[in-house]
């Protein structure tokens, strides 16, 4: 690291450089050597993440030194500026040097730089910047200066890029020819974009085919399951009808005394098993009957003769064994039935039909 000579006392604060020196941008830029690379904004930015002054400190120089050079200055850090350029915060620079550069004695600028996998990059993989050389002046005579300690005794893997200039100075000399120059049109490399571009497309318009056509497919799917849902919900409902009309039949029929109520269950039971059998066709005369068995049931039950009935009859008497029954009123048969039942241990159906057995025999 250099040793800055004290400056005379003049009065005035010793030259410095300014900060935000440009010394680079992105673009297309032929190196020293005649080859071309080709530098994005994401490249510039690894630059000024993989900088660091602790690890390697570019030093600023008058031309590029192979090996030991003295050193007028150190770049502090890196940044890229809202116009793509790389910029530099110089420190430690030799007064009589930073007037010389005030002064335009060094109008151009140069980078070098190790590549990303040169055998002596401090941070393998990303560009490093080497040294910033300035270039058109003979260097100040500055007694005391140190030399640059480069690990190596050449310039192995560095890649030097020569006469930067600010863009201002572009912009206002034509004669000023920037380093940063586009490539001539290559037709085949134009025609080979066009056929990338041509393929981007259609694979594009097949991925927003296949897209719409999955969209559509899960739409389907879900209309199918939103209507399978809704058919099994009326099934359901119409299962749940169908029974209560057999239970509001049953119930009837052992009300009017066509079906006893030990029986009830089983008759409800049957019949939704019936239902779901096929409709029956059978002769009746000369025309062809079609109903189905669970129909078949309820008209036969509806039309068989009461298995109980809870009507007056004529008065006589009846065996010890019968209950005495006849003649006697619904109350007396229901007190006779309940008896019957507690003292044979039958359910009350058993012990009414055992009581009103002897109604449909002669007397």
């Amino acid at each position: 690291m250099p040793t800055a000579q004290a400056p005379a006392n003049t009065g005035a604060a010793p030259a410095a450089l300014p900060d935000g020196i440009e010394i680079f941008r992105a673009g297309r830029h032929i190196d020293d050597t005649g080859v071309a690379h080709h530098f994005s904004e994401a490249d510039l930015d690894g630059m000024v993440r993989s900088y660091n002054p602790a690890l390697r400190e570019a030093p600023l120089t008058v031309g590029h030194p192979a090996d030991n050079r003295p050193a007028y200055g150190w770049v502090k850090a890196l940044r890229r500026t809202a116009s793509g350029t790389l910029a530099i915060t110089p420190h430690q620079v030799e007064p009589q040097f930073a007037e010389m550069v005030a002064a335009g004695r060094f109008k151009k600028r140069s980078a070098s730089f190790y590549p990303p996998h040169a055998p002596n990059n401090p941070t393998p993989g990303q560009w490093y910047l080497r040294h910033v050389a300035f270039l058109g002046a003979q260097p100040p005579a500055v007694a005391g200066l140190k030399d640059i300690a480069f690990s190596e005794r050449d310039a192995s893997g560095a890649v030097c890029f020569s006469e930067l200039v600010p863009q201002a100075q572009a912009d206002e000399s034509a004669s000023s020819q920037p380093l940063v120059t586009q490539p001539e049109p290559n037709p085949m490399s134009k025609e080979l974009e066009e056929k990338l571009a041509a393929a981007q497309k259609a694979l594009d318009a097949a991925n927003a085919a296949t897209a719409a056509a999955q969209a559509e497919a899960a739409a389907a799917k879900k209309k199918a399951e939103e209507a399978a849902a809704q058919a099994a919900s009326f099934a359901e409902k119409a299962r749940a009808d169908r029974r209560a009309g057999f239970v509001s039949f049953a119930e009837a029929q052992v009300k009017a005394g066509r079906l006893l109520p030990k029986d009830s269950a089983m008759a409800v039971a049957t019949l939704e098993l019936l239902a779901e059998a096929k409709p029956l066709e059978f002769a009746e005369g000369d025309a062809t009957r079609k109903v189905s068995p669970a129909q078949w049931l309820q008209d036969l039950i509806g039309a068989a003769r009461p298995a109980v009935s809870f009507g007056e009859f004529a008065g006589g008497k009846l065996p010890e064994a019968a209950g005495g029954a006849r003649g006697m009123s619904d109350a007396e048969i229901d007190r006779a039935a309940k008896a019957y039942s507690a003292h044979h241990k039958v359910n009350y159906a058993e012990a009414l039909k055992a009581v009103t057995a002897t109604f449909t025999q002669p007397a």
